[in-house]
């Protein structure tokens, strides 16, 4: 593009990165912004940072007036940073290190995604929830020379937070709007959980290649479903209180075999003792060979080898281990009865650390379904807790399930009261809430 034919636009883009607790505001989805007939041929970013600390510059590309900046930026003196228009389109990518998220700037343009507030951010990150990074993408289309379709951005993969983004046009209009963070599960696959379910409780027959019974039994679980023929005994290894390295007998990744499954394997083996002598826990699990995602996974076949895994106690209450959006193209079903006439329809499949049942024996699945509720963004910026209409893939004695809602509004997080379900051992569930990752 000529340089002449350039209308040229000056944008301040500020990005406040907020850990706000009890708030969440949400726009609509997707949102683009639109500024017309603006000139200039700079860009101008400010960042506002959260909290004091140390910060310091990691990576940088088309920017040559980049350089490192420590010590204690408070969030109310912004680092403003002028950068010249490259030629079109507009590409310019940094990256931060702060504290324990990250910042990115990239382009061209990504639809916008909303998400959940940042009150489990802590709990989120230890329990091994896809907290790569705080990331933002914003890019410039010019849809001709006299005006720009401003700015289009996506707020991806990413550790729970309000972005409050202000665009100004050289005559000072402002145009403001607040987005909220959602995990990604196009991000990079991830190990989440060793749930150390059955203490000498398996018996032999489920693992023919043991030499003596009974067993433990051992769910671990990722993000994204594995390559089946990856799945063997070999390639974990069990870490003890004490510091033994146990071998594994068998890992199977039955009986989480479904559509859109694959997740999880169960270890069987002596894996260490919690409630018969000697006592020696297991602590952490390995994966200590070849454990490739599935070929069509997000990002191709991607290997998880040196992966660790902190073991849940078995005295510990079942939780969630992990939530998704299913897109409709992989349902595999028709949408159950009770979704209401015309209105958009989610799927959001939740992984449980080990396999569950309900406390009162319930078999239909109405008990799982009314006491689960799925948090929705409003276009107004609130959150309404949605009980799901149905409740499918059940009965199969595996950890997932697939919630049904409908209605307006994104899917941020699921949430169970309770002493609703319980684990095999009959430990029931803790109260918990997780965020749900959208593709």
């Amino acid at each position: 593009m000529k340089k002449q034919d350039l209308r040229k636009t000056i944008y301040s883009s500020l990005v406040f990165l907020a850990s706000l607790s009890d708030l969440l505001v949400a726009e609509s989805f997707p949102q683009r912004l639109s500024l017309e007939n603006l000139s200039s041929q700079t860009i101008k970013l400010s960042l506002t940072l959260p909290t004091p600390s140390n910060y310091e510059l990691l990576q940088t590309e088309d920017f040559s007036l980049w350089s490192e900046f420590t010590s204690g930026i408070a969030s109310e003196n912004p680092i403003l940073l002028e950068v010249p228009v490259p030629s079109s389109p507009l590409f310019f990518q940094a990256q931060w290190s702060i504290d324990e998220f990250t910042i990115s700037i990239d382009a061209p343009p990504f639809p916008i995604k909303v998400g959940d507030e940042t009150t489990l951010l802590s709990q989120a990150t230890s329990r091994g929830q896809p907290v790569s990074g705080l990331g933002i993408r914003w890019a410039i289309d010019r849809t001709d020379i006299a005006s720009v379709n401003a700015m289009t951005g996506q707020v991806n993969a990413l550790s729970p937070g309000v972005a409050t983004i202000t665009l100004e046009s050289e005559d000072g209009t402002l145009v403001t709007r607040k987005l909220v963070v959602v995990a990604n599960h196009n991000s990079a696959p991830q190990a989440l959980d060793a749930f150390f379910g059955l203490d000498d409780a398996l018996p032999i027959f489920l693992c023919f290649q043991a030499i003596q019974g009974p067993l433990d039994g051992m769910p671990i679980t990722f993000t994204h479903s594995l390559n089946p023929s990856d799945v063997t005994p070999d390639k974990f290894r069990v870490i003890t209180a004490s510091g033994a390295n146990l071998m594994v007998e068998c890992a199977t990744l039955v009986p989480a075999v479904d559509g859109n499954e694959n997740k999880t394997v169960l270890l069987i083996g002596d894996l260490g003792n919690e409630q018969v002598d000697p006592i020696d826990p297991p602590r952490k699990v390995l994966v200590v060979g070849d454990l490739f995602t599935a070929e069509d996974q997000p990002g191709g076949p991607q290997n998880l080898v040196g992966a660790e895994l902190e073991v849940v106690s078995l005295f510990d209450f079942v939780r969630y281990a992990y939530a998704e959006v299913i897109p409709e193209e992989k349902w595999g079903q028709s949408v159950p009865a009770g979704a209401p006439a015309g209105a958009s329809i989610w799927m959001v499949q939740t992984t449980w650390q080990g396999g569950i049942t309900p406390i009162n024996g319930d078999t239909t699945g109405e008990t799982e379904r009314q006491f689960q509720r799925i948090g929705m963004a409003q276009d107004d910026g609130k959150v309404t807790p949605v009980i799901p209409f149905a409740i499918t893939d059940l009965g199969d004695n595996d950890n997932h399930h697939e919630l049904w809602v409908a209605g307006s509004g994104v899917p941020l997080w699921v949430e169970m009261d309770s002493e609703i379900v319980q684990d095999p051992r009959g430990d029931p569930n803790a109260a918990d809430r997780i965020f749900i990752a959208h593709p």
